[in-house]
Parts: structure tokens; C-alpha cells; sequence
């Protein structure tokens, strides 16, 4: 009996020293390790900061002076929250996009829930130069009236190819060409029209709803022109990208553009049509110079205008009627104006590929007929085209 009540005794103490023994073996066996996150997600934060710098860079370059990292609405904005009601709070690019990195594929879902950034791609965009070239540019433009488009009878067309044309479609052995093309080595050259030379590295820009890069359209356009003359087809020369730049750098009466156009070879006024693309940084439009009609165009396909870009190219052509004519002051009839009734963008990705069709249609003297719907089609189209050197008809 004194036995078993000493067991007694000592059986809860006993039961104790087992519990902290094994709080000291747990304890002993607990791993503390730092957190180190995986390479999926190490890509993932990577792609992250990639359009958060994209989306930085873009209103940067919208804006006439440097952003905050977050650009905020004020209360006049009315912007909706996420729920769809209007708290008058202000709302955060960068903290939108923080939290729904995954929905932020392209510009389409930041343009749909910020109005203010496609406001922005809306304004004009000037790029400084010298006081005297703007005097210059501005003057031009007090005088010149842009003429609505509602107002002026549309050129007619020298033949009727548009009437037979097709929408074209890939068949299964050409989408699997293009599915070659874009895959293997970045670096690897695909040629050179003239003296636009084209790599697979700036084919895949034509892919989904990539924005595309300067090679792929100065390319594009220099297969357009190349068909100058031939077949029926309008005399074209289209400008790279280089054309623009120098002439917001430099203005449009720098003594360099005459040694610039004889080493082109660039016969200014045997052509009907020059087109002219502009890469504003984070949109493309086209600029025409058409010498049948003595019209100067903006072909905008987010809507907009930009009177500096038609000033500049206006004072040009004058520039060139002065130095190659000498005809002073410019013939009557040549006229300014912004393109408003053209097909128009849906999404933030596409601007690039209307500004190539554009070009096309109007080499072609197609009715600008196409939609946002046949982007993905282009896209494909053009990666063959550019492959083959031949346009499709």
C-alpha cells in the first residue's frame, strides 16, 4: 500500500518531466530557416516591377513633367472604386497594380479603369526645339485653316483592285511557317529592304498584343513602298521613323536636308504619296503627304491630332517647294488635316499595327474598312509578309 500510494505521488510529476521533454525534443527538431521565395515566384515579382516600370516610363512620357510614382484622381475625377462606387478617394495606379498584378496583362485593363492615362495619350505631344524653328511653325499654322474632314470630297480611286480583295487567311501550312518564324534565335536576320534590316527579335513584337518596335514598322512600310509604280499602284516613298526626329530636332528649313535628300536618293515631288510614321514614345500614328490632293494627313487611331506634327510637315513641304522649285510661297490648295473618320482602336497594344494598315490601305487605295476585330489576323499576316518580302493583296 505505501508502495502504490508512492506511485501515486509521483505519477503527476513524472507525467510533467515527460511533457517538457517534449517541449525540449519539438523545440529541438523546429526548422527556422529565412524565407526564400521560389523561381516561379521570383519570375513573377520580376514581371511585376516590369510593367510597374513600363506603366512609370508611360506617364512619364505623357506628361510634360516628371511623375509621382502613383498618379492620383482628384475628387472632381469621380473615378469608382473597386466595388463600382464613387467614394471620392483617391486611387493609385501603382497600388492597383500592386494589388491585381495578374489581371494587368497590357494597357487594355489600366486604360479601362483610369480614363485619365488615355486622356493623356490624347493630348498633344510636342518635343522642344528652338525658338526660332517653332516662331516658324507656329506662324505657318496661324495661317492655315484645318479643314473638316465632313467637308471635303474623298479622292477617287484610280482603280478597283478594292473591289476584288479579300480578307485574307492563313491556311494550316502557313500558321505552322509562322509558328517557325517566331521561335529560335533572336539575333537571327531575316534581310533588308533597302536599308531597313529586320530580325526575329523585332518580328515577335508582331505577337499577342506586344506594342511593336521601330524595325517592324519602318520594314512594314518600306515593303508598301517598294511596290511603288508597279501594277497600277500609286507612287509611294515612306520615311523611317529617323524622318520625324530629325525634323522636331533640327526643324524643317536646317540646311542639312538638302545634302540629308540627295543622299536618299529621295526625288520629293515625283511621288503621290509619302507617308511618314511617328513614334510618339508610346503610340504611333501615320503622317501623309499627299501630292494629288495637296493634303497633309494625321492618321490617329486612338482619335487625336497633334497641329505641331502637321505645322512641322507642313513648313517641310514648303521648306522643298522653296530649295527644289523655287517656288515661294507654296502652291494654293495644301491643306492640314486630322483623320476622324478611320477605324479606331480598342485596347492600348494595337496602335502599331492600324499605323502599318493605314499605310498599306493608302498605298493601296482601299477604303479604310477594317476593324479592331482583325488585329489578331493582321499581326499574323504581317509576320508572314515580312518573312516572304511580299505583301498580301
Amino acid at each position: 500500500m505505501k508502495h502504490r500510494a508512492t506511485r501515486r505521488r509521483t505519477l503527476p510529476q513524472a507525467r510533467e518531466t515527460t511533457n517538457i521533454m517534449a517541449g525540449k525534443s519539438l523545440s529541438h527538431h523546429k526548422i527556422n530557416r529565412p524565407y526564400r521565395p521560389t523561381l516561379l515566384q521570383e519570375q513573377t515579382i520580376e514581371k511585376q516591377q516590369k510593367r510597374f516600370d513600363t506603366v512609370n516610363q508611360m506617364l512619364e512620357k505623357v506628361s510634360s513633367k516628371p511623375v509621382n510614382t502613383s498618379l492620383n484622381y482628384n475628387n472632381n475625377n469621380h473615378s469608382p472604386t473597386e466595388n463600382g462606387h464613387d467614394d471620392g478617394s483617391e486611387v493609385s495606379i501603382v497600388g492597383y497594380l500592386k494589388a491585381k498584378p495578374i489581371k494587368f496583362q497590357t494597357l487594355d485593363d489600366l486604360l479601362q479603369n483610369f480614363p485619365s492615362v488615355r486622356t493623356a495619350l490624347l493630348k498633344k505631344r510636342t518635343i522642344p526645339s528652338s525658338s526660332s524653328c517653332t516662331e516658324a511653325i507656329t506662324s505657318s499654322l496661324s495661317s492655315l485653316q484645318i479643314t473638316p474632314q465632313a467637308s471635303i470630297t474623298p479622292t477617287l480611286s484610280t482603280k478597283s483592285a478594292w473591289r476584288t480583295r479579300r480578307t485574307f487567311a492563313l491556311d494550316d501550312d502557313e500558321l505552322r511557317l509562322v509558328q517557325t518564324i517566331v521561335s529560335g534565335d533572336e539575333k537571327e536576320s531575316f534581310g533588308m529592304i533597302g536599308d531597313q534590316p529586320i530580325t526575329r527579335r523585332d518580328i515577335r513584337t508582331l505577337r499577342g498584343l506586344t506594342w511593336l518596335n521601330d524595325e517592324v514598322v519602318n520594314f512594314y512600310l518600306a515593303l508598301v513602298a517598294r511596290d511603288s509604280g508597279t501594277q497600277g499602284n500609286l507612287r509611294v516613298y515612306a520615311f523611317s521613323t529617323f524622318f520625324y526626329s530629325k525634323l522636331s530636332k533640327d526643324g524643317p528649313t536646317h540646311p542639312s536636308w538638302d545634302r540629308w535628300m540627295r543622299r536618299g536618293n529621295i526625288t520629293f515631288f515625283e511621288y503621290d504619296l509619302i507617308l511618314i510614321p511617328i513614334h510618339q514614345g508610346n503610340h504611333w500614328t501615320l503622317t501623309t503627304i499627299d501630292f494629288r490632293s495637296r493634303c497633309i494627313g494625321y492618321y490617329d487611331s486612338l482619335g487625336g491630332t497633334d497641329d505641331m506634327c502637321l505645322g512641322r510637315v507642313y513648313a517641310f513641304v514648303e521648306h522643298m517647294y522653296a530649295t527644289k522649285k523655287q517656288i515661294v510661297p507654296m502652291p494654293d490648295g495644301w491643306r492640314v488635316q486630322p483623320m476622324n473618320m478611320i477605324p479606331e482602336q480598342a485596347n492600348g497594344s494595337d496602335c502599331g499595327v492600324f499605323a502599318c494598315q493605314f499605310g498599306k490601305y493608302l498605298a493601296r487605295e482601299w477604303p479604310l474598312d477594317f476593324t479592331q476585330a482583325q488585329m489578331a489576323q493582321f499581326r499574323l499576316q504581317m509576320i508572314y509578309e515580312i518573312y516572304t518580302k511580299q505583301l498580301i493583296v
